[in-house]
């Protein structure tokens, strides 16, 4: 009897879950096509279906930044029915305690979490750099051609003269100096289709907005010869701040991808806070997801909601939601500027919420 409630319980709270995320998803998507669709008609290169496209690439970022407040507007409508068809009395009749009801739902929502942990946040990476790419494209956003990854450095800059590609197989800051070992240098004319010359350096230094080449090796492909000069110098508006800002979004990168990635980070010199940050972030997410579901139930399914109230229980039950979200948040940034330890930061807040929504239910109700 009390599995086929359990799966009956299971199988209502699914039903609520998915009907939630679809409207929540569906009114969010529409903002941002409204929003996409405002700032195509200020260019001539974005059309409609360019708008649409890109309000479904960001649908899935989107679906990982509200999906706690889909689970806790899902508990609170799971629990308020429930209560107001009176089953959660005729439930804790049959035998099943609190910790029955909920320990299986808890289970379902942490499943949730891993799986968007785990599984639904690398295609929201994937889906957010194309988006990026997008923007780009469309003229929404403007920035210097560059990828920087484990494999290496590449950019491309248009310059007085022509244009210029830059690849470096290490990139690493030392200080207020960005280093690139291994640089192949290669100069195009106006026309971006007419090779120049290329140079070739083992070492080359980045600073103050100039590209310094070291025992720099010239080949002219013209007259097929080779010089070696001491120092050769590009002017770039390439900094470091504009090599971290390349970076400043983890929520492109794949959950798998971080752990390299962080250290590479580390090994280059640069710092990996704000990576590690959203690592442990994603981490804890499924435990951010039971933390909602339980304060859904702190509020919605004591037994006294029959008698009235249940709309200011709700409002409360978002309040609360809130706070914790946004107590996140507030957390996050201090785990960025240093004030916090960042396993701290993004730890704390459930932590600290599940214990205080545990001890909530264990005062409310008998067990």
């Amino acid at each position: 009897m009390n599995q086929i409630l359990v799966k009956y319980n299971l199988k209502q709270f699914a039903w609520i879950f998915f009907a939630t995320l679809f409207i929540l998803t569906t009114v969010v998507g529409l903002f941002d096509l409204i929003e996409l669709l405002r700032q195509a008609a200020k260019g001539e290169t974005a059309g409609f279906f360019d708008a649409l496209t890109m309000a479904v690439l960001k649908s899935p970022q989107m679906i990982h930044i509200i999906l706690p407040f889909v689970i806790l507007l899902s508990g609170l409508i799971f629990f308020s029915l429930f209560n107001k068809s009176s089953e959660l009395i005729v439930m804790r009749a049959v035998g099943l305690s609190v910790w029955d009801i909920l320990k299986p739902l808890a289970i379902l929502v942490f499943a949730i979490g891993l799986f968007d942990t785990l599984a639904f946040s690398p295609i929201a990476a994937w889906t957010a750099r194309r988006y990026e790419r997008m923007e780009e494209r469309m003229g929404m956003t403007h920035s210097t051609p560059m990828v920087w990854s484990e494999e290496g450095f590449w950019l491309k800059e248009q310059t007085d003269t022509g244009e210029i590609i830059v690849h470096a197989s290490q990139v690493s800051q030392i200080k207020d100096r960005v280093i690139l070992k291994n640089v192949s240098l290669f100069e195009l004319a106006p026309d971006s289709t007419t090779f120049l010359r290329q140079i070739e350096s083992v070492k080359a230094t980045l600073k103050n907005g100039r590209l310094i080449l070291k025992k720099a090796m010239i080949i002219d492909p013209v007259n097929e010869s080779a010089q070696e000069v001491p120092i050769q110098s590009f002017d770039t508006s390439l900094t470091l701040e504009r090599i971290l800002e390349k970076f400043d979004d983890p929520q492109t990168m794949s959950f798998w991808r971080f752990p390299r990635f962080i250290q590479f980070l580390q090994e280059s010199g640069f710092s990996a806070i704000q990576h590690q940050m959203y690592f442990h972030e994603l981490i804890a997410f499924p435990a951010l997801l039971v933390a909602m579901l339980l304060i859904a139930a702190v509020f919605a399914m004591p037994s006294g909601n029959r008698q009235g109230k249940i709309f200011f229980r709700m409002l409360g039950a978002i309040g609360m939601g809130f706070i914790l979200y946004f107590f996140t948040r507030v957390t996050n940034v201090l785990g960025l500027s240093g004030n916090l330890p960042f396993m701290l930061a993004a730890w704390g807040p459930v932590l600290i919420a599940i214990p205080l929504c545990l001890s909530a239910l264990l005062h409310l109700e008998d067990g």
